[in-house]
């Protein structure tokens, strides 16, 4: 399975210590000047999802066009696969099977806007992406294969993130359905739960990304990986520290590694102060996330 890394502007530009590194941006997350221009070194394939899950939390709803206009903005100049998601109708939380069908007509409304109006704006190196929404393993397969019917040949799952904390077999189930629905050639969109990640490597699902590296970082969680595992500094003024991490060991001094940051200086893992010191931690985190998960797929 491909990891990729979900990125916003004020994170470490992880293509610069890594090779074959592989990024999802959502637009919300990146300013509104900012472009992959602005990078040293492109990513060797990028996703950028409609920014969907952050303008329904801000309560803004966008057009298609507008959605569409900022990602080609976003990616404009990078010779690399780029795979673009329409702009999706989170289907979260609905409990009302009309409200839920309603949200269904939408997306695919929208996915076959893109599909026939927008394709003809792209440039050759961007590639579709039909998302995947529905409130139950029915609609999901039913989504599924109506996106295929349009013409899509890659696929994104959303509406993933409160399941995976609360309903880790729902996930499981959902992308069963959707695997016989249109194949392996499917993203999960933010899943941040490394046995999630684990057991959809294990699946054959295409790709992911996560956002777990910089997340646990800033709240004081250190990742090793063979086994997998995580640790928490000795520093319990991190929020959530206690309720994240109460199951977790605390790391007094670094262990071996050979990540580009401890192969520098180990020390900077412990460091509980700064974002300097957060990024850091990250670049460790993805070291260690990626090779846990590329491990379970070899397994």
């Amino acid at each position: 399975m491909k990891y990729f890394i979900s990125w916003t502007h004020s994170d470490p530009v992880y293509q610069r210590y890594f090779t074959d590194v592989r990024t999802l941006i959502s637009p919300p997350n990146v300013s509104l000047t900012w472009h992959v221009g602005r990078w040293p070194s492109a990513p060797t394939e990028l996703i950028v999802d409609s920014g969907a899950f952050q303008y329904h939390r801000a309560g803004r709803s966008p057009s298609p066009e507008v959605v569409l206009n900022r990602q080609i903005q976003l990616a404009a100049g990078l010779n690399t696969v780029v795979g673009i998601c329409h702009l999706d109708v989170l289907n979260a939380g609905v409990h009302d099977p009309a409200d839920a069908l309603q949200r269904l007509t939408q997306n695919l409304t929208q996915a076959r806007w893109l599909i026939e109006q927008g394709s003809n704006v792209l440039p050759e190196n961007i590639e579709v992406i039909g998302v995947i929404q529905g409130k139950d393993v029915e609609q999901i397969f039913y989504v599924a294969q109506a996106l295929a019917a349009m013409g899509y040949q890659r696929f994104a799952l959303g509406s993933l993130a409160g399941k995976v904390a609360n309903a880790r077999d729902e996930v499981l189930r959902r992308t069963e359905a959707a695997l016989e629905a249109v194949g392996s050639r499917i993203h999960m969109l933010g899943v941040s739960s490394v046995p999630v990640l684990e057991a959809l490597a294990r699946l054959g699902i295409e790709s992911a990304d996560s956002g777990a590296p910089i997340k646990d970082a800033a709240r004081g969680g250190i990742f090793y990986s063979e086994p997998f595992r995580r640790y928490k500094l000795p520093s319990p003024h991190f929020r959530e520290w206690q309720r994240s991490y109460s199951f977790a060991e605390v790391l007094e001094s670094p262990l071996p590694c050979a990540c580009p940051v401890c192969h520098d200086d180990p020390n900077q893992l412990l460091n509980p102060h700064g974002k300097l010191a957060v990024n850091l931690r990250a670049l460790h985190n993805y070291y260690h996330l990626r090779r846990d998960i590329e491990g379970s797929q070899a397994g």
